[in-house]
């Protein structure tokens, strides 16, 4: 199953507001596209597909969700301007409705609720971990499908929710792409211990679960974690305790590209001279800020700073457009709405989400901002609902931002 988008730019613009409906002129569009595919419905009015945004639009993780919600309204406006969704021969226009969960629990199982009980829709996305707890507490029980970009709290992910799709590469996959890079850039043996630091709740403890399985796969010594909270400022006091115990390189996550900044910074002006991964930030420019020219040999997995194709280009140029800046995470996460479309037109309905989620398992896009673009983790999870792509590596030496590698993870036989 192979999904592609047109990349054609989109004639309206989007305006934030905390609830957004975007249809894109619908009705002209459909009357343009009659004769080809109505066949004597010209002048009926076009059916519309909803999809929800549970996302923190405020918080200290509005950064991801506003990147998030980026790709969704984006995307629709892209699909309903080349016709919409086509389901047996008939257009549907897609309706992107945002509410702002504030990256709370509670805030998110509000606004699932709205999305689900009010505003009728049946597939929402999230993003990180406490909005995707709370979504889920609503979505489940209510058959809704739900796709989210959230690394921890992994009980609540695989063959026990199988309309629950994990669309962004975790820390875990990312590593049999970034770990390798790093071994080969800098050298095997120049990278035989590691020291993790993360948030001090669940989904860091679930991204440092990650970390020791890849450190024991790569036979890398692990000298242990530390964990911040995500009101602290000051990083300095828990860097120091890191570097006290000399490891090699250092990994953060999950951790936003401002605090992966105060973390290198931190490091860098305490003397440490080792590489510093971040497989969460997937964005230069804030970290470049905080850090300036101390900013060096830090490594970005999934951060595509150069997009080159043509498909590439186009989002970025849109991106630009829309919304007046483009960061490299709001692009990678600009497919999850052509794998809607994809799975929509592959099961031949928008009303079942159960069939919807066994199509979109099997989607494979090939021209995305992440390049190619499958589910997988079905030996692991039990069911394919996991995000896999090609890994854009990024590296930051000097103050200046690269793309230095791009291969898809070298996942091991038994994910």
């Amino acid at each position: 199953m192979e999904a592609k988008s047109n990349m054609a730019a989109p004639r309206s613009s989007w305006r934030p507001s905390r609830r957004t409906a975007l249809k894109a002129g619908a009705a002209s569009l459909i009357g343009l596209s009659a004769p080809a595919i109505i066949s004597g419905r010209a002048f009926s009015a076009p059916k519309t597909i909803k999809i929800g945004g549970a996302v923190p639009l405020s918080g200290p993780v509005a950064y991801w969700g506003i990147s998030t919600m980026q790709g969704f309204v984006d995307g629709a406006a892209v699909i309903n301007e080349a016709g919409g969704v086509v389901i047996n021969g008939e257009p549907h226009m897609l309706e992107i409705i945002n509410y702002d969960t504030k990256g709370e629990t509670a805030d998110a199982r509000a606004a699932t609720l709205r999305l689900v009980e009010q505003d009728k829709v049946k597939y929402v996305y999230s993003q990180a971990a406490a909005s995707t707890v709370g979504m889920l507490q609503v979505t489940e029980p209510a058959g809704v499908l739900s796709i989210v970009a959230c690394w921890g709290y992994l009980k609540l992910f695989g063959k026990d929710y199988p309309l629950h799709f994990r669309a962004e590469m975790s820390d875990y996959e990312q590593g049999f792409a970034y770990i390798p890079f790093m071994q080969e850039h800098y050298g095997k043996d120049s990278l035989k211990s590691a020291a993790f630091i993360g948030p001090d709740d669940q989904d860091g403890k679930d991204c440092n679960y990650s970390y020791q399985r890849l450190m024991k796969y790569y036979s890398i010594e692990d000298k242990g974690s530390e964990y911040f909270n995500w009101e602290d400022t000051d990083f300095y006091p828990i860097v120091a305790k890191t570097l006290r115990t000399t490891p090699d390189f250092i990994v953060t996550s999950p951790t936003p590209p401002g605090i992966t900044g105060s973390i290198v910074k931190a490091a860098r002006e305490l003397g440490y001279k080792g590489p510093i991964a971040s497989p969460a930030a997937s964005e230069t420019k804030t970290i470049l800020e905080v850090v300036g020219e101390l900013a060096t040999d830090v490594v970005l997995p999934v951060t595509n700073v150069d997009p080159t194709t043509p498909s590439q280009v186009a989002i970025r140029d849109r991106f630009m457009k829309r919304f007046g800046d483009f960061n490299a995470l709001a692009g990678n996460y600009s497919w999850w709405i052509y794998s809607l479309k994809a799975a929509f037109e592959a099961a031949g309905t928008a009303d079942d989400p159960k069939a919807v989620a066994e199509a979109l398992g099997n989607v494979v896009l090939e021209d995305t901002y992440c390049g190619k673009v499958a589910w997988a983790g079905e030996k692991s999870f039990g069911v394919k609902r996991q995000g896999v792509y090609d890994c854009y590596t990024t590296l930051i030496e000097n103050g200046k931002a690269r793309l230095a590698d791009v291969r898809f993870p070298a996942l091991p036989a038994d994910y």
